[in-house]
C-alpha cells in the first residue's frame, strides 16, 4: 500500500460519495519536525460526531487487542487542514493543494513522526458511525485503523454547502505519541440523527439521538412534528429537539401534502 493515493470513487444514489485508497506511512523513520507552518486553520477541536468517531475506533481496536489512540493536536491541525483545504478547493486527494502527502503536512503541523491518512467524502457520511462503517468494510483504510504501529490520531470532518461531496472526513495516524491533547468542544452524548439510517431523497421518521438536534444544524432537511390527529408540522429552524423525539425528515425543497405525503 506504500505510496498509494489514487482516488477510487463510487455513485451513491441521490448523494455522492468517495473514498480514496488509504495512504500508508511512506517509511518508518521519523522525519525531522519543521516549524509550524501553512498549517493554519480556523480552529481544531472535536466535535461530538469527531469525538464519537474516536470512541468506536478505540473500541474496535480494543476489540481487536490493540492499544487505544490519543488524540494528538499537532494530528487534529493536519487533519483539519486537509478536510478544509479539500472543501474549499474541490478536490479529493491524500496529496493536499501544496502538493504536501500525509507526513510531510503532518510535519508542518508540528508532528514528530510520521503519519498514515484515511479520507472519505459524501452527503451520505455526516456522522462518526458513517466514516467508521465506510472506512471499516474498506480493506485499506480498515487496515489503517486497526495497525498496531500507530499510537495517535487527529481527526477532522467539514461540511461545504454546494460543494462535490457536502461532508470531507479526515484521520491522520501518528507513529510517536508527541505528548499533545487536541481541545476536546464536546464530550456530551451523541446528537442529532443517524445519518446512516435514513433513506436519500425521501420522508422520514427518526428518532432524535439522546444529545438533542438543533433543527439549524440540519443540512438539506427539514424536521417535522407529529400532531396528535397524525398530521404533521414543521419545526422552526431555531428549535431545539430533545433527545428520543420522534420526528419527519423531509428533504429541503419538497412540501407536506396536508400534513401527510412528501411531494
Amino acid at each position: 500500500m506504500d505510496g498509494v493515493r489514487q482516488a477510487g470513487r463510487r455513485a451513491v444514489p441521490w448523494l455522492a460519495g468517495a473514498l480514496a485508497a488509504a495512504a500508508a506511512v511512506a517509511a518508518m523513520a521519523a522525519p525531522r519536525a519543521r516549524a509550524l507552518s501553512n498549517c493554519t486553520v480556523a480552529e481544531a477541536t472535536l466535535d461530538s460526531e469527531e469525538l464519537n468517531f474516536v470512541a468506536l475506533l478505540n473500541g474496535y481496536r480494543a476489540a481487536n487487542g490493540l492499544t487505544a489512540l490519543s488524540v494528538s493536536a499537532n494530528l487534529e491541525r493536519s487533519a483539519t487542514w486537509l478536510a478544509g483545504d479539500m472543501a474549499t478547493r474541490g478536490y479529493f486527494d491524500h496529496r493536499d493543494g501544496l502538493g504536501r502527502d500525509a507526513s510531510a503536512r503532518a510535519s508542518d503541523c508540528g508532528y514528530p513522526g510520521g503519519a498514515g491518512e484515511n479520507i472519505a467524502a459524501g452527503s451520505v457520511w455526516a456522522s462518526g458511525r458513517d466514516a467508521f462503517e465506510a472506512w471499516r468494510t474498506s480493506p485499506g483504510h480498515n487496515a489503517n485503523m486497526l495497525n498496531g504501529d500507530y499510537r495517535q490520531v487527529g481527526v477532522a470532518r467539514v461540511y461545504a454547502g454546494g460543494s462535490q461531496y457536502g461532508w470531507y472526513w479526515v484521520a491522520d495516524f501518528g507513529l510517536v505519541n508527541d505528548g499533545t491533547t487536541a481541545e476536546l468542544a464536546y464530550s456530551g452524548p451523541e446528537s442529532g440523527v443517524r445519518a446512516s439510517d435514513l433513506r436519500p431523497g425521501a420522508w422520514n421518521v427518526a428518532r432524535v439521538l439522546p444529545g438533542g438536534l438543533r433543527v439549524s444544524d440540519l443540512q438539506g432537511w427539514t424536521a417535522w412534528d407529529q400532531l396528535p390527529n397524525g398530521w404533521w408540522q414543521q419545526w422552526g429552524p431555531g428549535d431545539f429537539i430533545p433527545g428520543g423525539t420522534t420526528i419527519g425528515l423531509l428533504p429541503t425543497g419538497l412540501s407536506l401534502d396536508h400534513g401527510r405525503t412528501a411531494r
